[in-house]
């Protein structure tokens, strides 16, 4: 073995290694860590415990302290521990991997491991038809408010308990958002999707009357109607049918029904556009109670909210009204009689304990820029999750025994090290997604194992090109070589043209076509490389034994 060999060997077995150091925090044993409350009882200690049965998992209890170390714990498993009873928090520790060679645990997507998948599109047109000039967004403003709402939304979800959320921008419009394990969606929807938007703005009445007026000659119906598109309807025709100035807007005062949680639209109130007071506007805010014992917000203002607050109860406006805007709803207008000055007041208007305590949160955290629609929902339980994954593996492993069975029928020998070449190029592979921290989905896994076809058919062009050359009587040292190397150049045009293909599908792919793409290019290149430099250079290896007359191919 000439020194060059020799390197080739050495190169090749730290490789491999390096490899499979990689793929260990995917692979091997991982430990989750889970803190119980202090007044936890043994019931809800038990309940944990059940969660991992003892044949996969190894549960130990060090005071509050739970620790279970086996495999398939991942972020849904951690999010789902959460919501026990009991439990404080949990976290899965880093893998000793991780820190030395900077691997990552390959992320599973929402199709294996369970959660909510939500795609949210501004509503840009929104803040357009209220601007007074009806001046259109540029696409600069449009990607800052898309940013805004992103950054609060993140933070919503930081305080709703969800561990290692996916929340990123979809464009300039759109945002994408993946919880893993998450089984209450509804509640995730309530959290992250109210806009909560805060207003103090000033009514005009002499508009409000002709709104009244307009509304008795012109809608026969006996209530406002119901659904969105309508309401929005009818607005509309007020504004149209009173004339109604840019520098107002015509809106609906919202109240509740008796002895019902549901509010509904009574009559229309015209308001001026310029917001007096807003939710930045608003320093401070907690739960209490108005003068007559009902729920409000209360709250204290910044020193420009206190000016601006002076400057509208002032003694000008005073006869007038001020309405209180939640999210375009009016839900209070009461007339002002005296200045206030202190920076302090409440924000009432028949509210119930949810509602003041989602308003109080989010004047606190702040309102979103935009109002955002959801366009895309998908929830996929922690079973099915399961599941898939378990049908996905049974398809790999089949599909791997049925080429390597094919393989060592025809090609014996010669079909043995495509198989070694078809384990080392699973391992490399999930090593390169291992350390991009690649989140592997159902197409992902799709796209794994038609590499592993990929990958034999090169092994296949490689051989019967060496099977020509030992058929016109050359020697094994000359067939081996000029089988790689007449086979080369089919193999590589036969893969380009498939990494187009996949290039195409990772650029204009979403999701999961993505997913699909990007496992089929990193399947594809490691497969050219472990057929045309490692297969190679254990053939060339064989072929220093002079006393092989032919092989077994």
């Amino acid at each position: 073995m000439t020194r060059g060999m020799i390197y080739k060997l050495i190169f090749i077995l730290l490789l491999i290694a390096f490899a499979i150091v990689l793929i260990l925090p995917t692979v091997g044993e991982n430990t989750m860590q889970v803190s119980m409350n202090g007044d936890a009882t043994a019931e809800q200690y038990e309940a944990v415990k059940k969660k991992f049965p003892s044949g996969a998992y190894i549960v130990t209890q060090k005071g509050a302290e739970l620790t279970i170390t086996g495999r398939n714990l991942n972020d849904a498993v951690m999010n789902d521990v959460r919501t026990f009873p009991g439990v404080r928090t949990s976290v899965i520790r880093k893998h000793w991997a991780e820190d030395l060679v900077m691997a990552k645990k390959i992320n599973l997507g929402l199709d294996l491991q369970g959660g909510m998948h939500l795609v949210l599109q501004a509503d840009f047109a929104k803040i357009e038809s209220k601007s007074v000039d009806k001046k259109k967004l540029t696409e600069k403003e449009k990607s800052e408010l898309t940013q805004q709402a992103l950054e609060l939304i993140r933070n919503r979800i930081d305080k709703f308990g969800v561990a290692e959320p996916s929340i990123r921008p979809r464009g300039n419009e759109a945002i994408e958002i993946q919880l893993p394990g998450v089984k209450d969606p509804r509640a995730v929807k309530k959290a992250i999707g109210t806009t909560g938007q805060v207003e103090y703005r000033l009514v005009d009445d002499e508009y409000t009357a002709k709104a009244g007026e307009w509304l008795r000659r012109n809608y026969k119906e006996k209530a406002l109607p119901e659904e969105p598109e309508k309401q929005d309807k009818l607005l509309a025709d007020i504004t149209e049918g009173i004339q109604l100035p840019n520098n107002r807007e015509v809106l609906y005062h919202w109240e509740r029904q008796k002895d019902s949680k549901k509010i509904i639209p009574q009559y229309p109130i015209v308001l001026m556009r310029e917001v007096a007071i807003a939710g930045t506007d608003i320093n401070k805010a907690w739960i209490g109670n108005d003068e007559y014992g009902g729920l409000a917000v209360h709250f204290t203002t910044t020193a420009e909210g206190a000016t601006k607050f002076a400057d509208v109860t002032a003694k000008k406006n005073w006869g007038k009204k001020l309405a209180i805007v939640i999210d375009d709803k009016v839900r209070s207008a009461p007339r002002l009689n005296v200045q206030i000055t202190s920076g302090s007041a409440m924000i009432n208007g028949n509210f119930t304990y949810e509602e003041v305590n989602t308003l109080t949160r989010i004047i606190k955290e702040g309102a979103l820029p935009v109002d955002l629609n959801i366009i895309e929902e998908r929830t996929v339980g922690p079973s099915l999750g399961q599941d898939s994954i378990e049908a996905g593996v049974k398809a790999a492993i089949l599909g791997f025994i049925g080429i390597l069975v094919f393989m060592a029928m025809y090609y014996r020998l010669a079909g043995v090290i495509a198989g070694v070449g078809l384990v080392l190029n699973a391992i490399f592979q999930m090593a390169i997604l291992s350390w991009l921290g690649f989140t592997l989905t159902l197409p992902g896994i799709a796209g794994i194992i038609l590499t592993a076809g990929m990958a034999v058919d090169a092994n296949v062009l490689i051989y019967e090109r060496m099977k020509e050359e030992l058929a016109n009587g050359k020697s094994v040292r000359m067939a081996v070589s000029m089988g790689f190397d007449r086979a080369f150049w089919a193999i590589f045009d036969g893969n380009l043209t498939t990494l187009i293909s996949a290039f195409v599908l990772a650029q204009f792919g979403t999701g999961p076509i993505k997913g699909f793409a990007v496992t089929l290019t990193i399947g594809l290149i490691v497969s050219m490389f472990v057929a045309l430099y490692i297969t190679r250079f254990v053939y060339e290896l064989i072929s220093l034994n002079k006393k092989i007359k032919r092989l077994s191919i």
